[in-house]
């Protein structure tokens, strides 16, 4: 759970579908998301990001594509949620 949490934290720190005026900036300010899966999404994508091969793949991708991968990747997560009916509690938003 510990490098779960720590994923979370990442990113909402390093959101990767922050967009360039994001990552371009020397002391950015995280953009809010929009919800549990848009957070769960950033979590999911700062753990791949910090893996290696696969963070420099995911360096090079557009920041267009990048807000369509973890706006994907949040619906598929709702998706999931919704399909197993686990209820997720509303303090871990």
């Amino acid at each position: 759970m510990a490098d779960a949490r720590h994923s979370l934290e990442m990113g909402d720190k390093f959101p990767y579908d922050g967009g360039a005026d994001f990552w371009g900036d020397k002391s950015p300010s995280p953009t809010a998301t929009r919800d549990w899966a848009h957070r769960a999404a950033r979590g999911v994508l700062a753990d791949l990001c910090d893996r290696r091969g696969i963070k420099h793949e995911l360096d090079e991708v557009d920041h267009d594509v990048r807000a369509e991968l973890t706006e994907s990747l949040a619906d598929i997560i709702r998706l999931a949620r919704s399909a197993v009916h686990v209820p997720v509690a509303d303090d871990e938003t």
